[in-house]
C-alpha cells in the first residue's frame, strides 16, 4: 500500500517572495549561460521540498508545484487558448525533468532545455506572487549591483556588458546618481588611444574629465522605499525615452540602497 503524501504546505508572503527571488536569480544565471540550467533545477527542487515537506525529486514535487502553476495565466489559460505561443506547465515541467536526469547538457539540447526551464520560471514567478500584496519591496531586486567613485570606468563598462544593464547606481557627492549606458558610450566614443586612457580613469576622475562622463541625478523625491505601492508608482511614473530604473532605499537611510526596480520586474 503506497504511502499517502503529506498535505500541501502553502507559502506565506515572505516565503513566496523568497522562492520567487530564487527562481528569478536562477533564470538570470541561465540567461547569461546555458549551464545555468542546473541552478533552475536546484531552485525548483527547493520549492518542491518546501511544498511537499519531505525529500523527493522533481517527479515527486510536480503536483505541489503544479498547484501554484495554475495561478499563472501563461502556464494555464493562455497555454490552452494560445497553444502556438505558450506551453502548459505539464509540458515545460516534463522537459525540465527529463533534461535534469540526462547528462547531455550541450549544444542545441542544452539550449532547448534551458529555454523550457526559463519559460517555466517566468510562469512560476508570477504564480508565486499572485496573492502577495503589491508593494515595491515585494518585487524589487534586492542586493543590487552598484559602482563606487573610486572604481575604474572599465569596471563599470564590464558590469554593463556582462549583465546587460542599462543603468548602474552610484553614490556620489552625497547623492544618488545613475551611470547610463548612453552616457558611457558617449564618453568612450573616441580614438583607441584615448579610449584606453578613459577606461583607466576612476569614475570620479571621469566626471571631472573634459569631455565629462555625465551622470543622471536621482533627486530625493524620486527615491522609493519598500512600502511604496506599485499602483501609485505606476500612476505617477511618466513615459520617458529609454529605460527606467527606480532606486529603493532603506527607510531613514538615504545612503543605503535596499534594492532597484524597473518596469521589467513589474510585467
Amino acid at each position: 500500500m503506497s504511502k499517502r503524501p503529506p498535505p500541501l504546505r502553502k507559502l506565506d508572503d515572505n516565503e513566496s517572495r523568497h522562492y520567487r527571488d530564487q527562481l528569478r536569480a536562477a533564470r538570470y544565471a541561465a540567461l547569461a549561460d546555458a549551464e545555468g540550467f542546473e541552478a533552475i533545477c536546484f531552485s525548483l527542487e527547493a520549492l518542491g521540498l518546501r511544498l511537499l515537506g519531505e525529500q523527493g525529486d522533481l517527479g515527486k514535487y510536480e503536483d505541489r508545484i503544479g498547484f501554484y502553476a495554475r495561478l499563472s495565466p501563461v502556464l494555464s489559460e493562455l497555454a490552452k487558448t494560445r497553444p502556438s505561443g505558450f506551453k502548459p506547465f505539464e509540458d515545460l515541467y516534463q522537459s525540465v525533468r527529463t533534461a535534469r536526469n540526462d547528462a547531455m547538457h550541450t549544444g542545441a539540447y542544452a539550449r532547448h532545455a534551458t529555454e523550457a526551464a526559463m519559460e517555466l520560471c517566468i510562469g512560476l514567478e508570477e504564480a508565486l506572487m499572485a496573492g502577495v500584496k503589491r508593494t515595491v519591496g515585494s518585487v524589487m531586486v534586492k542586493s543590487p549591483i552598484t559602482v563606487e567613485q573610486w572604481q575604474p570606468v572599465a569596471h563599470a563598462r564590464q558590469l554593463m556588458l556582462m549583465h546587460s544593464f542599462s543603468y548602474l547606481p552610484l553614490r556620489h557627492e552625497g547623492k544618488w546618481w545613475l551611470l547610463s549606458e548612453l552616457g558611457l558610450a558617449r564618453f568612450l566614443n573616441t580614438s583607441q588611444t584615448q579610449k584606453i586612457i578613459r577606461l583607466g580613469l576612476t569614475i570620479e576622475q571621469a566626471t571631472l574629465h573634459e569631455p565629462k562622463l555625465k551622470l543622471v541625478e536621482v533627486s530625493a523625491t524620486e527615491l522609493l522605499t519598500a512600502d511604496n505601492a506599485i499602483e501609485d508608482l505606476l500612476k505617477e511614473a511618466s513615459d520617458r525615452q529609454g529605460p527606467t530604473l527606480w532606486l529603493v532605499i532603506d527607510d531613514g537611510r538615504l545612503d543605503h540602497l535596499a534594492g532597484v526596480l524597473s518596469p521589467f520586474e513589474l510585467m
